[in-house]
């Protein structure tokens, strides 16, 4: 509930059991180092990157994808295209005319997350990690400077605003200031300052908020989509997903009646990426929040 809810901090009267503790799990404070060290691992390999250049058609030509045009006139043609925009996927299927053929479609979701101080004689960079709360509806992480970054586990009373990604307001709201009370019920002495810093930006989230990698109506365009905000240390592994997707049904496997396996290297088990289908029914056991 929000902050200005009578209830709000009321104890449910009950202890939690207890917790599950992932010691190789983690998380990247620095997406955009982490995607520049993904960008020189491509060029290494002879991918090219254009930057600052907007997609205002998808090329087609007898009935398949043939490449895309950009906003200064340009067209840069080639056999496959992935829809991998974040935010802005539903735009650019949309502009692909595939929207209508999805069961499982994508919106753009503003989201707010607090950076505030660590309590006093705390070294959360040393001794913090990251946790999730479903109590609270919360979750924290280390964030530089010693600081704790706060977010919203999506419980049902945190209202979702769903904006255009190209026109939208990217002030806090009282969403803030109701994110940290709530982790100021775990976190003992937590600072709640009157200056609000952290970061207002977009999730790019499905309607059962787990991903889509999967072809689609148009021959040649694929889809990478839908990641909700929980799949960004999953990227290696989604490259060589789509990598595989992409060679077997370029060589003829239809991927709607017959989906592709995909191998994973260390686990030894297989992944059928059909399950993330733009034709699947909505998932009955997504917990429909950022935790997928």
């Amino acid at each position: 509930m929000s902050a200005g809810d009578p209830r709000f901090c009321e104890s449910t009267g009950e202890k939690i059991a207890g917790a599950i503790y992932i010691p190789e799990s983690g998380f990247i404070n620095d997406p955009q180092l982490a995607c520049h060290n993904q960008q020189r691992g491509c060029e290494a390999r002879g991918g090219e990157f254009l930057f600052n250049a907007e997609v205002v058609e998808i090329l087609q030509r007898d009935g398949r994808v043939a490449g895309v045009k950009l906003a200064d006139g340009s067209e840069k043609i080639a056999p496959v295209v992935v829809n991998a925009s974040g935010p802005h996927s539903f735009k650019i299927n949309r502009m692909a005319g595939v929207e209508n053929g999805m069961k499982i479609r994508t919106r753009a979701l503003k989201r707010e997350v607090c950076h505030v101080p660590s309590p006093t004689g705390v070294d959360f960079n040393l001794r913090g990690t990251m946790f999730s709360d479903g109590d609270t509806g919360s979750y924290a992480r280390p964030e530089v400077g010693n600081n704790i970054l706060v977010g919203s586990m999506d419980p049902k009373c945190d209202a979702q605003e769903w904006v255009d990604p190209d026109d939208y307001d990217q002030s806090f709201t009282d969403q803030w200031r109701t994110q940290v009370m709530r982790k100021a019920q775990r976190i003992p002495g937590l600072p709640i300052p009157d200056q609000q810093r952290g970061i207002v930006d977009l999730y790019d989230v499905s309607d059962d908020w787990l991903p889509i990698y999967d072809v689609s109506d148009l021959s040649g365009f694929y889809m990478a989509v839908g990641t909700s905000g929980n799949q960004f240390k999953n990227a290696p592994v989604v490259g060589k997903l789509m990598a595989e997707l992409i060679s077997k049904v370029e060589a003829g496997q239809n991927h709607d009646s017959d989906p592709v396996q995909f191998p994973l290297t260390y686990t030894k088990r297989t992944c059928n990426i059909g399950f993330f289908s733009r034709l699947r029914e909505v998932n009955p056991d997504s917990s429909n929040t950022v935790m997928g």
